[in-house]
C-alpha cells in the first residue's frame, strides 16, 4: 500500500449547504454526508468563489481567481498556462482520474475526448447537455432506453453532426422529446421539473459513480504501489430538477419548508432573473409550487448521497479506508425559491454562495465542526499538500491542511471574495456580507450573525454608515489581493517537463507550471 494517500475528491452541482442534513436542512436527504461529517471534518463557512459552474470549479482546480485564470463566465475554456491540482498530484506519483462534469470548456463543442492536458490520466466527462460518453454508453449497452434518455439530452449546436460519423440527430431528438419527455413536462407544468425517465441504475449520477469505481479497481489491480487520485463530479442536483423514479416521490412536498420571503424592493437584475428564468416568478407564486420544486430537488440529492455510499462501501470493503481521504463539496448553491429566486449567479445570498465542505478519512481530526471562513482558492494547495507537494505554483489559496490536522489555523481569511460579472460581494470574518450590484449601482449589506436570513438590508441606512464605510475600504483590498498572485520568490524549475496540448489546440504549449522539485 502506498504511504501517500488516496484522494477522493467529490463535487455535486448547485447544492447549498442549506440543503444537506448536517448543515440544518431538515430533510433526510444525505445519511452518507452526514455520516462522514460526523466522522470527519465539517466547515460551516465555506463560500463558493464565484457562484457560477465554471468560474469556481477553474478557481477550485487551480486556487486562481477568476480575474487571474480567465473564466469569468461559462463556456470559456480554461488554458494550459494555469497549473492544476491533478498536474501537481502526478508529478507526485498519483495516478489521477476524472469523472463526469469538468465544465472548463465551452458547452457549445462536443465534449473533448479526455482531459489530460489539465492532468488526468483518466477521464469520462458527462455534462448538462448529456450527450457524448453517457448517451453512447446508453446506446451501446442499454439500447431500449436509448430514445428517452435522447430526450433528456439539450438542443446544443452540434446535434446536426453528432459523433464521429457526423450525424444528424435533430430528427430522433424531436420525436424522443415529443414521446418520452414532454408528456412528463406537461404532467409536471414546469418544463424545468419532471421524472427522469430512465431508471436509477442508468442515471447520470449512476454512471458517474460506475466509472470511478471502475477506475479504482482497475487501479488497485494493475498499480497496487501507487497512490490514486479520483475526481468524482455530479451533475446533479443541477436544474432540470428531475430525479428518477423512486426518488421523485422520496420526499413529500408537505414536508419540505417554505422558502424566505422576499425582502428587495427595486434590485432590477434579480427582478429580471425571477422573471425570465423559465417563467420562475410565475411559478412560484403558488408556495406549494415551491414545496413540490424542494422535493424533487431533495430526490437528486438522495441519489447523490445513495451513490456516495457505494464509494465509502468500495473504500471499507477494499480495506483503503484508513488510507484515502475523502473530500466532498459543490461549485455552488441554488436559491430553490428563497428570496423569490432560483438557481444562482447575481445574486449572493446564503443559498447561491455558501457550499458544503465535508473531509473524512486518512489523518484528519475526527468529529470537528470548523466554523473557519473557506473560500473555495483553498481547496487547490490542500488537494496538493494531501498529495506531498509543498513547493506550489502562484494560487492564492491557504491550505487547510493545519485545520484538518487539528492545529491553529495560521493564516485565517478576515475577508473573502465573491463574484460573478456584475455583482461582487466580500464576507467577512465577524460575519458581514457587502455586495455591489453593478447593473443596478446600488448595494446590499447584511449582519449575518444577527440576521442570518438575510431580510434586513443595510446598505445606504444612517445606523450603518461607518460600518458600510469600513466594508467599502476591505472591499477594494479584497479584490486587488489577486493580483499579488504572481509576486513569489521562486519559481519551480524542471526543464523535462512534458508538453501538454490543450483539447482543440494545433500545437502543444508549454505550461506556466513546470511541477513540483522537493
Amino acid at each position: 500500500m502506498p504511504s501517500q494517500p488516496n484522494i477522493v475528491f467529490i463535487m455535486a452541482d448547485q447544492l447549498a449547504a442549506g440543503f444537506v442534513g448536517c448543515y440544518g436542512s431538515g430533510v433526510d436527504s444525505t445519511p452518507t454526508l452526514d455520516r462522514l461529517a460526523s466522522e470527519g471534518v465539517r466547515f460551516t463557512r465555506a463560500y463558493a468563489h464565484s457562484p457560477i459552474c465554471a468560474p469556481n470549479r477553474a478557481t477550485i482546480m487551480t486556487g486562481r481567481s477568476n480575474e487571474i485564470h480567465g473564466i469569468v463566465v461559462n463556456n470559456l475554456q480554461l488554458g494550459t498556462e494555469n497549473p492544476t491540482y491533478p498536474m501537481v498530484l502526478q508529478r507526485r506519483g498519483y495516478r489521477t482520474g476524472g469523472f463526469g462534469k469538468f465544465h472548463l470548456t465551452s458547452m457549445q463543442l462536443p465534449l473533448p475526448n479526455d482531459f489530460s492536458y489539465l492532468g488526468y490520466d483518466e477521464s469520462i466527462p458527462t455534462e448538462d447537455p448529456r450527450l457524448g460518453p453517457w448517451l453512447d454508453w446508453i446506446a451501446r449497452e442499454h439500447p431500449g432506453y436509448y430514445g428517452p434518455a435522447l430526450a433528456t439530452c439539450w438542443a446544443m449546436p452540434y446535434l446536426d453532426r453528432y459523433g464521429p460519423d457526423k450525424r444528424d440527430l435533430r430528427p430522433e431528438w424531436e420525436a424522443a422529446r415529443a414521446e418520452f419527455l414532454q408528456p412528463r413536462v406537461a404532467a409536471s407544468g414546469w418544463n424545468l421539473m419532471y421524472t427522469h425517465p430512465l431508471p436509477a441504475e442508468l442515471n447520470q449520477t449512476t454512471y458517474i459513480t460506475n466509472c470511478g469505481i471502475d477506475f479504482m479497481e482497475r487501479h488497485l489491480a494493475e498499480h497496487p504501489d501507487q497512490p490514486f487520485m479520483c475526481h468524482l463530479s455530479y451533475v446533479n442536483p443541477h436544474d432540470p430538477y428531475d430525479p428518477p423514479e423512486p426518488y421523485d416521490t422520496m420526499f413529500a412536498p408537505e414536508e419540505m419548508s417554505d422558502p424566505l420571503p422576499m425582502a428587495w424592493e427595486g434590485i432590477g437584475v434579480y427582478e429580471k432573473h425571477r422573471r425570465s428564468f423559465h417563467r420562475f416568478g410565475e411559478y412560484a407564486a403558488d408556495v406549494q409550487n415551491v414545496r413540490r420544486m424542494r422535493a424533487m430537488y431533495h430526490g437528486s440529492i438522495r441519489l447523490i448521497d445513495d451513490q456516495i455510499g457505494r464509494v465509502v462501501r468500495f473504500l471499507e470493503e477494499r480495506g483503503l479506508a484508513d488510507n484515502t481521504i475523502i473530500c466532498f463539496t459543490t461549485d455552488h448553491g441554488d436559491m430553490m425559491g428563497d428570496h423569490g429566486l432560483i438557481t444562482k449567479g447575481v445574486m449572493h445570498y446564503d443559498k447561491s454562495v455558501r457550499v458544503p465542505l465535508i473531509v473524512w478519512g486518512g489523518d484528519s481530526a475526527r468529529g470537528v465542526v470548523s466554523d473557519r471562513l473557506t473560500p473555495s482558492l483553498d481547496l487547490f494547495p490542500t488537494l496538493c499538500q494531501w498529495g506531498g507537494a509543498h513547493l506550489l505554483p502562484p494560487h492564492e489559496g491557504r491550505s487547510l491542511l493545519p485545520i484538518l490536522q487539528g492545529e491553529p489555523d495560521p493564516a485565517p481569511w478576515e475577508e473573502i471574495t465573491i463574484q460573478v460579472q456584475t455583482t461582487r460581494s466580500i464576507i467577512t470574518a465577524e460575519g458581514w456580507r457587502l455586495s455591489l450590484l453593478k447593473p443596478d449601482r446600488r448595494g446590499q449589506m447584511f449582519d449575518l450573525v444577527h440576521d442570518p436570513d438575510e431580510q434586513r438590508d443595510l446598505y445606504g441606512q444612517a445606523d450603518a454608515w461607518q460600518t458600510q464605510a469600513e466594508l467599502m475600504a476591505r472591499h477594494v483590498y479584497a479584490y486587488m489581493r489577486a493580483m499579488e498572485t504572481w509576486r513569489y520568490e521562486r519559481l519551480p524549475i524542471d526543464e523535462g517537463r512534458p508538453r501538454m496540448p490543450g483539447p482543440t489546440m494545433a500545437t502543444p504549449l508549454e505550461p506556466a507550471y513546470p511541477g513540483d522539485v522537493d
